[in-house]
């Protein structure tokens, strides 16, 4: 922590800045730095007088009056006792992004991931999970585009992101674009005129699969904390059972992007002979919690380089 003492100014101006000052991004006007704090001058006359030695009357009048001003600018913000802190660098970035909302289907950076209606699958089985924990009996949405052939192999399972619903495509039921619109349908990267696609809300989420807002049917309250803790393993093993209440033994691909892709090589693992392909898109076998930082530097990048409508779309074969 380095101090800088403003003599001229008074002990009011006493000023406290954290750290080293960063050096500017380009194009900003401003620091990419928190703005230095204001220390009211009650909390350190004490120590100008010790540094100072001053003890005429003169200037014991002069800092009583600097004190009782700062104290006025002090109370006079209601809610805190020190004036925000502002991050031009960050806001400079929040304007940019809310000027590029427009590219999306949505108001927002991304579509809306709330789901309407769905299908649902009931298991009445209990699953055990990787850390212990089990599930009594568990509920899956999922949503389904194109037709299942007469042998049933041509299925692609479509595993979502961390916050996804099972809406990645709109349905008759559901008008509303979902989170892969332009993906999905006749003649797109997932072709339904080819492929029965089906996507799942994962166990835990909170899109119609059981989850922390479900009721334990030991004792019929919500599991809320006691939700147990869930592997990507478990996700898939869940999943699993909804093909084999549809019939379907073994996959065409298993496909997925970020958390959806650790899902899709988490499937080949667990049921290398049920899958045929995997599409394991921005995934991994494992992460940190670094790496949401990470996929947000990269998510900015791609933004302020690319048109975002002006993509390239690769076709499953």
């Amino acid at each position: 922590m380095s101090h800088k003492l403003n003599a001229a100014a008074g002990p009011a101006q006493y000023l406290c800045r954290a750290g080293p000052r960063l050096p500017k991004l380009h194009g900003d006007s401003l620091p990419c730095r928190p703005a230095p704090w204001r220390i009211s001058a009650s909390q350190i006359i004490p120590k100008w007088h010790q540094v100072r030695h001053v003890q005429s009357r003169q200037l014991r009048r002069a800092s009583q009056a600097s004190i009782a001003l700062a104290d006025r600018e002090v109370n006079s913000q209601k809610d805190s006792s020190n004036p925000p802190m502002a991050f031009p660098c960050l806001d400079a970035l929040e304007t940019k992004s809310t000027n590029r909302s427009g590219l999306s289907l949505a108001s927002g950076p991304e579509p809306s991931y709330h789901t309407g209606r769905h299908l649902n699958f009931h298991s009445q089985d209990p699953i055990l999970l990787d850390w212990g924990g089990v599930l009594p009996q568990f509920n899956i949405a999922y949503e389904t585009w194109g037709d299942l052939n007469r042998n049933k192999s041509n299925a692609i399972l479509l595993h979502t992101g961390l916050s996804a619903s099972s809406h990645a495509h709109s349905t008759p039921e559901n008008t509303k674009s979902g989170w892969w619109e332009k993906f999905i349908g006749p003649g797109g990267a997932l072709d339904t005129d080819k492929y029965y696609i089906i996507c799942t809300n994962v166990i835990g989420g909170c899109y119609g699969s059981t989850g922390p807002g479900s009721f334990d049917p030991a004792n019929n309250e919500r599991y809320a904390t006691r939700f147990p803790i869930l592997t990507m393993e478990d996700m898939v093993r869940a999943q699993f059972r909804l093909l084999d209440d549809l019939g379907i033994d073994k996959l065409y691909a298993s496909v997925g992007a970020s958390m959806g892709g650790m899902q899709s090589l988490a499937a080949g693992t667990l049921y290398p002979e049920r899958v045929g392909k995997i599409a394991s898109i921005s995934g991994c076998a494992r992460s940190h919690p670094y790496s949401i930082a990470m996929r947000h530097t990269q998510r900015q990048g791609e933004r302020s380089r690319f048109d975002l409508n002006h993509t390239t779309v690769i076709k499953l074969k």
